[in-house]
C-alpha cells in the first residue's frame, strides 16, 4: 500500500513531468503512471470547458479515531 505522503509525490513527479527514479516499486510505478494520465485528462478537460489553471491535489492524511 502506497502511504498519503509517497502518493503526494508521486502526484507532484507526475504534474512536474519528472521522471520516476530507478528505485521505484512496481505498485509506485503504475501510480505513477495512473497519475500521469489522469493529469492529462484534468487538462484536457479544463481547456474544454474553459477552466485557467486547474488543481490535482490529494489531501492529507487525518489522524485519529472517528469511529
Amino acid at each position: 500500500m502506497i502511504s498519503n505522503k509517497k502518493w503526494q509525490q508521486l502526484l507532484a513527479l507526475a504534474t512536474t513531468g519528472e521522471k520516476l527514479p530507478n528505485d521505484a516499486t512496481k505498485e509506485e510505478k503504475e501510480a505513477y503512471e495512473s497519475l500521469v494520465r489522469d493529469h492529462k485528462v484534468m487538462l484536457e478537460t479544463a481547456e474544454k470547458h474553459g477552466i485557467k489553471n486547474p488543481e490535482m491535489y490529494i489531501p492529507f492524511e487525518v489522524e485519529g479515531d472517528f469511529l
